[in-house]
């Protein structure tokens, strides 16, 4: 009995430890909307940063996809009980448009980060009216995954095309050998995200997105429009089909197709899915090279001094080089920092699964769009855009001026 109340008094005494060191952390209650594998990474970096860190505690919650997290935040605004940090897509939306530059002032004050070490286009990408809003982390590119076995098959040089019109006469070839050996289902090229990709098309032809003020889109000025004709040229030529984009990613993963532009975040998933020899290379250009940014971002919303001040100590902590490298290497999310790229994990990943390589150095022909309220319409518009000329309900031409009016109306409306 006098064993038993010794030991019960012990265990008293340690949870009460506890519960002290426990109540002199500041509590930041943060959000994150990536799940799978890398929400799994996400978690363990988390719970790493609460068993090293003395005096802050991070209660991470997962809120789902993209889109019911942005619907959570969306909620959260208006009945201002949002959490003090988070992971959350369209980040500068929900913070600069409502005045929220609280990361600006973290960034440009004396524990702020090493802004040079960033790729630019990624400061860029989390703006709000010219003004940083958020902090860049889960960020993807497009990049082009190629069937090297069935390049070997119908005799091609199992290499990347370095152009469009590389692309073409190797898709070309790849269509006449499935014609000529009876093979259906199969589709030389196909495209995921194709909205995105689309914007990708267009710049690399010389094309712009937006103004400079992104207050108007100039997809039906003649090089985005090219861009869109091209597009359509795909699927006319029998090298793309119409309408199934969803499925791009399955159809190569089964082996029906050669090409498939994708997320550099699907690259392990596919990459440890498929049974071929599979590659990844840099997006084929044709004025230029470009690729498009997308991902969420981190941010942090109004609270306390003391919870800010924590926030910001948790923000900064995932951002470290080190972390960073971690992250990319886990995830197949891109490294947005220079330093982490030329890290010696980075490095030694390319020499173990180097169809990382050609997505993360690409990161030197990103280019990126600041964040403007239309965007998730813009979105919308360029999939219907897509649907009307891959269907024939428009011609490229009438399509991006119907875009660009639409667009319009709702920059008029939104004033």
């Amino acid at each position: 009995m006098k064993k038993l109340l010794i030991f019960s008094l012990v265990l008293t005494l340690l949870l009460a430890g506890v519960s002290t060191a426990m109540a002199s952390k500041v509590n930041i209650t943060f959000w994150y909307a990536i799940g799978s594998n890398a929400g799994r990474v996400f978690k363990e970096m988390v719970d790493e940063f609460n068993a090293s860190n003395d005096h802050i505690f991070v209660d991470a919650i997962y809120t789902g996809n993209y889109g019911e997290t942005a619907q959570k935040v969306t909620a959260s605004l208006a009945a201002d009980t949002l959490p003090n940090g988070g992971l959350i897509p369209a980040t500068p939306l929900f913070t600069g448009r409502v005045g929220n530059y609280l990361i600006d002032e973290y960034l440009h004050g004396p524990q702020g980060l090493d802004m040079d070490d960033f790729y630019d286009e990624f400061w860029n990408y989390n703006k709000y009216d010219g003004r940083i809003a958020s902090l860049p982390f889960n960020n993807s590119t497009p990049v082009l995954f190629y069937n090297k076995d069935i390049l070997r098959q119908v005799g091609l040089e199992p290499k990347a095309p370095d152009t469009w019109d590389e692309l073409v006469e190797m898709a070309i070839h790849l269509r006449d050998w499935a014609t000529q050996e009876g093979i259906r289902n199969f589709s030389p090229i196909n495209m995921r995200n194709e909205d995105w990709m689309l914007k990708g098309f267009i710049l690399q032809n010389g094309g712009e997105i937006m103004n400079d003020h992104y207050s108007a889109a100039l997809i039906n000025e003649p090089e985005a429009v090219e861009a869109i004709e091209f597009w359509v040229s795909l699927i006319d030529q029998g090298l793309m089909p119409a309408g199934v984009h969803n499925r791009a990613r399955d159809q190569f993963i089964a082996g029906n197709q050669a090409f498939l532009f994708d997320s550099t975040a699907g690259i392990g998933t596919i990459a440890a899915t498929v049974e071929f020899d599979v590659a990844t290379a840099m997006l084929p250009g044709n004025k230029r090279k470009a690729v498009t940014l997308g991902g969420a971002g981190l941010t942090m919303f109004p609270s306390t001094p003391e919870k800010q001040d924590a926030t910001w100590e948790f923000l900064s902590w995932l951002l470290t080089p080190e972390n960073v490298a971690r992250w990319s290497a886990s995830t197949g999310y891109v490294p947005i920092r220079k330093s982490a790229l030329e890290s010696e994990e980075i490095q030694q990943l390319f020499e173990e699964q180097p169809y990382y390589r050609a997505a993360f150095e690409q990161l030197e022909h990103v280019v990126s769009l600041e964040h403007f309220w239309e965007l998730g319409a813009l979105d919308d518009y360029l999939r219907t855009l897509i649907s009307n000329v891959e269907y024939k309900s428009m011609t490229p031409q009438q399509a991006a001026d119907k875009l660009v009016k639409d667009l319009a109306d709702d920059f008029e409306r939104n004033k």
